[in-house]
């Protein structure tokens, strides 16, 4: 086409219009709500805070929104001053972090991710089920990532977005009737890439919180599916 040997057809249309449909968009987005509501409400925050509270330039909300430094300044974590002087500020700056988003690659990869495996939890589990979920695993990886990655200047849902992928592996495995499973070329691939990440070990990439979402995924699906497990044994028999 650059070179001129291929002309489009004077019937086609230019008009963005054509290709793109409100109505039909708006249509498909109230389906998509009511199919995975919080998937969907998690992706919408984080797309506005990427703009509001960018993490690569760090701005005034995106600093209010870091976890908390339980060192008080002096680099040294005492549990005792900790509990002291614990808030629910700090309780929540212990969640906030997986809302913020370091640029378009960071923030497309983690939404992609997190509604590809928050639409599947939310199609078999209620919304609260994944809300609780996604509060357990960002308190865990996120700490996680602040004890052993040594800084609060840290962000994204990729720890999350683990997090989900081995909750859903340990559903799969220990109770496949809920119909909760991950393709197994799906799963090779996130476990590869996991491992291709933490071997590189590069400055900007929060392998801690990877990890620890990963494990925190894994330990409570498999609590949970256990429980369903058995429950649903006792219903049969």
């Amino acid at each position: 086409w650059k070179q001129g040997i291929i002309q489009p057809d004077k019937t086609d249309s230019v008009d963005f219009t054509s290709y793109f449909s409100s109505r039909e968009f708006l249509v498909k987005f109230v389906r998509a709500f009511a199919r995975a509501p919080l998937s969907l409400v998690v992706i919408i925050t984080c797309t506005v805070l990427a703009f509001a509270a960018p993490l690569a330039s760090m701005n005034e909300l995106a600093r209010a929104m870091l976890f908390p430094d339980f060192s008080f300044g002096t680099r040294l974590i005492n549990l005792e001053t900790v509990v002291n002087n614990f808030t629910f500020l700090h309780l929540m700056k212990m969640i906030t972090p997986i809302l913020l988003h370091g640029g378009l690659v960071h923030l497309v990869f983690n939404m992609l991710w997190t509604w590809e495996f928050g639409r599947r939890i939310e199609a078999v589990q209620p919304s609260w089920a994944l809300l609780m979920l996604i509060i357990v695993i960002a308190l865990f990886s996120n700490t996680i990532q602040f004890l052993y990655g040594g800084s609060i200047f840290f962000g994204g849902m990729s720890g999350v977005v683990y997090g989900l992928f081995g909750y859903i592996c340990l559903w799969q495995f220990i109770d496949p009737g809920k119909n909760l499973a991950l393709p197994g070329a799906l799963i090779f691939f996130l476990l590869l890439t996991l491992f291709i990440m933490t071997a590189i070990d590069l400055d900007f990439v929060a392998d801690e919180a990877h990890i620890g979402g990963l494990l925190t995924g894994v330990f409570y699906g498999a609590i949970a599916a256990g429980i369903s497990r058995i429950r649903r044994q006792k219903i049969k028999h």
